[in-house]
This record gives C-alpha cells, sequence and structure tokens, in this order.
C-alpha cells in the first residue's frame, strides 16, 4: 500500500468560509480585500503584504475572533471522517496554512482533531490592533522569489509521495511539488488557465474516494 504525505491547506480548504476574510471584514475593514485582490494576482503585491494590510485594521480580542470563526467558518463535508481513514491507512495528515495558528488549533481540537501536525503562522488579536507573526521558510523559493509553502513540505516530505490538497494563491508554488493535486476555487481557476492537471473537489468524500480508487487499481 502506498503511504502518502496528504499536505492540505485550512482556510477555505478545510473550512467552508476562509477564516482570515472572515475576520478582517467582521473586525477590520471590510473593503480592504477588494481592494487588494487585483494587485495581489498581478503580483504587484507578497500575500504577506496584503495579510499585513489587511489585519493592520483589524481590532478585535482573540476570545472575539475565535467566537466569530466557530459561528460562521463552518468546516467542509467529510474532514473529519477523512482524518480519520488517513490515520487509519497509515497516511500522514498534515496542515500547511498561510493562516493563523490559533485559530486552526481552536477549529482542529473541537473536531476532536487537536493531535494533527499544523505548520501555519500565527497572530497576536488585541482591541488596540493584530500582530503578525510570521513562520520561519527559509530562503526565497527559486519559483516564486517568495518564501512559500514549497521549503515547509520539503521539511516533511520523508520521501513520500505527496497529495496537496488547496485553494488559493498561497497554494500555487507548493502545488508543483505534489504528485496529486486536488484544488477548488481560485487554485483550480489558476491550474486550468496555466494548463496544469489537477482533481476538483468540494468536500472530502471525494478526495478519500478517489485515493482509494487509487489503491484499488494499484492492487
Amino acid at each position: 500500500m502506498t503511504r502518502y504525505l496528504i499536505a492540505c491547506d485550512f482556510d477555505g480548504t478545510i473550512t467552508r468560509r476562509d477564516t482570515l476574510h472572515l475576520v478582517v471584514d467582521h473586525y477590520g475593514d471590510p473593503a480592504m480585500w477588494d481592494r487588494l485582490d487585483g494587485p495581489l494576482k498581478r503580483g504587484e503585491l507578497t500575500i504577506e503584504q496584503a495579510m499585513q494590510r489587511e489585519f493592520a485594521t483589524v481590532r478585535a480580542t482573540p476570545a472575539q475572533v475565535l467566537d466569530l470563526v466557530r459561528e460562521e467558518a463552518g468546516v467542509r463535508d467529510g474532514f473529519v471522517e477523512f482524518a480519520g481513514w488517513a490515520e487509519r491507512e497509515g497516511h500522514r495528515l498534515v496542515v500547511m496554512s498561510n493562516g493563523f495558528r490559533t485559530v486552526i488549533d481552536d477549529v482542529l481540537g473541537r473536531l476532536g482533531l487537536g493531535g494533527l501536525p499544523v505548520v501555519s503562522h500565527d497572530a497576536e488579536f488585541g482591541p488596540e490592533g493584530t500582530r503578525l507573526l510570521w513562520t520561519d521558510r527559509g530562503e526565497r523559493c527559486v519559483l516564486c522569489g517568495r518564501r512559500c509553502k514549497r521549503a515547509e513540505l520539503a521539511a516533511v516530505r520523508e520521501g513520500d509521495p505527496v497529495v496537496y490538497l488547496g485553494d488559493g494563491i498561497s497554494d500555487r508554488c507548493v502545488s508543483g511539488a505534489a504528485d496529486i493535486v486536488f484544488a477548488r476555487a481560485g487554485l483550480a481557476e489558476w491550474m486550468r488557465e496555466t494548463g496544469r492537471e489537477f482533481e476538483p473537489f468540494e468536500d472530502f468524500h471525494t478526495v478519500r474516494r478517489y485515493l482509494e480508487h487509487l489503491e484499488e487499481v494499484a492492487a
């Protein structure tokens, strides 16, 4: 049986709604994303620069942020079952996010999945403002020119074939290092435009069935 490293984005992939946008819309400047979306897609801003500008407007306590996420972010269908299946089958499931550990740990803990490995940034929320805490991703990637998720993927790969799941801009470069890519939303659109292979998904039942089928074919 093939053992996969399954690297999974969090915002908009595990969650139904992107928690970063949710927090900014509720506790920051809700018009900020519209102003940043174009420059970000054109490469005029890095993701980190855009996030700094968004969260400079956020005024909220940690409790307010977590309550909002619990009430409105949601979790994509089949994720809890998928995590259990991956563990039983011997696959390694890692959450690899451009979001915040404080939020991710709370969501996973409430799902009974607090033991999942998480690689992410973090944030210190407060009524006076929000401070972003960036994880060390080493040198700039030679492909995209950013400190992207590729370095984090390489650090945990251990020679296993990689399945990557994502939905956004931060998932673009790292998806090129995966053997199988599941994409939705903006990542799927970009992969179609650039002629890259991927499997579409809207829930984790679809992902599980596809991987189980690969095992059946290989048997």
